[in-house]
């Protein structure tokens, strides 16, 4: 069962001298494996570490450019076992690139220990975002023998400073929050015609980059820190001139990097001991799962609806409190429906807060005229929801 964790008290805990084992922790589809030899740590994983795009980002960070070079020669075997890796140390391409690149003599073996080491820190680092989830720890096992058979140094990281250096960075991240919550996410240019003199001279110089790349990607080909990338396009950002889309996969399923307590909008202006029932209709799954978890405080009674055709009837029984509503969806779209609750009596004055990926003024223009209360654009984050959530529902009025 699932619990709210303290990452950096769990990690700390394990950094007396005469700890051994392997930890692991997993939340709802990540599992992270940090193995801990004397206190420190040896190596670590998560289970979204295992596409060789992982390791051409990690030759490029340390600056091995002709081995990231090499690495593009390294034959796929033919039964790649990407698909069924559990992470970089049990399973996948790149722990026998990485053997493949040390024997053909793009490598030095200390080229390779720094190489695990940055992988390591990287995997520590997503932990470090973890806010719920299971632990385990299994004292004295062994690595992986996968990891073990091809016999690869590893440098052992000490706990306290690794966790100080990415806290720091968690801090710098935390200023961009909720405009920008993962590294992995794409800031994206979606019209460059719309490129003015009143645009700011980063957006100009960048235009041609921002088109599906993420931070983190893009710190690298500029050679720039990604915390740089993200202060220079921040007020683009957050003006709506560059749209952040979500991590591709299989990075969507990480955790965003946590805001402050205090970022999450309070629910105690909604009020105690009241059931909100809450409809959330939308053809994606996805976002279906996204908004339950953004909505799981007791006071949220969630309703999902991922055919439109039928969810009309299933409002006019339900008689929620608010509709979270997409515009985009098969057979009929979110104006449509919009309009059908509005000439209903008992929907009429429900709050409809219409979402969609599109950003442009028309769009937005087109959900009030045709009865939506508020607007909000995908990708969001929970602070962006539960803040017009409890906008309207701290006006309404329901029964104890």
């Amino acid at each position: 069962m699932s619990q709210i964790l303290n990452p950096v008290k769990l990690l700390t805990d394990l950094s007396n001298p005469n700890t051994n084992g392997r930890f692991q922790v997993t939340n709802e589809q990540v599992t992270w494996n940090i193995y801990i030899e004397n206190g420190k740590i040896k190596c670590a994983a998560n289970s979204v570490q295992y596409l060789m795009l992982t390791l051409d980002h990690h030759l490029r960070f340390l600056g091995l450019q002709s081995a990231a070079a090499a690495a593009k020669s390294i034959p796929t075997p033919a039964t790649d076992n990407n698909v069924q890796a559990i992470n970089w140390l049990e399973g996948g391409r790149i722990i026998p690139s990485i053997n493949w690149l040390i024997l053909r003599e793009h490598l030095q073996r200390s080229e390779a220990k720094k190489i695990c080491a940055s992988l390591s820190l990287e995997a520590i680092e997503t932990f470090l975002w973890l806010r719920e989830g299971k632990y385990k720890w299994s004292k004295n096992a062994d690595l992986p023998q996968y990891a073990s058979a091809v016999r690869l140094a590893f440098e052992n990281i000490e706990i306290s400073s690794s966790i100080k250096q990415i806290q720091q960075k968690i801090e710098t991240w935390k200023t961009f929050n909720p405009s920008i919550l993962s590294p992995y996410q794409c800031p994206y240019l979606e019209d460059n015609q719309k490129i003015n003199q009143s645009s700011s001279p980063i957006v100009i110089k960048l235009a041609k980059f921002l088109k599906g790349l993420s931070f983190r990607q893009l710190a690298l080909i500029l050679n720039q820190d990604e915390l740089k990338i993200a202060q220079l396009l921040h007020s683009s950002i957050k003006s709506g001139e560059i749209v952040v889309r979500q991590p591709p996969s299989p990075f969507n399923i990480l955790p965003f990097i946590p805001g402050e307590i205090s970022d999450v909008p309070s629910t105690n202006n909604v009020g105690r001991g009241k059931k909100f029932k809450v409809a959330c209709i939308d053809d994606s799954p996805t976002i279906l799962d996204e908004m339950q978890r953004f909505l799981a405080d007791d006071i949220y009674e969630i309703t999902r609806i991922e055919d439109p055709l039928k969810a009309a009837p299933i409002l006019l029984r339900l008689k929620p409190d608010l509709i979270l509503m997409d515009i985009s969806m098969p057979n009929i779209n979110g104006y449509k429906l919009c309009s059908f609750f509005r000439a209903s009596a008992s929907l009429k004055k429900v709050p409809i807060i219409m979402v969609s990926g599109r950003t442009g003024f028309i769009d937005k223009t087109r959900a009030k005229m045709v009865g939506s209360t508020d607007y909000l654009t995908k990708p969001f984050s929970q602070t962006e929801l539960l803040s017009v959530v409890n906008k309207y529902l701290s006006k309404v009025k329901v029964s104890v």
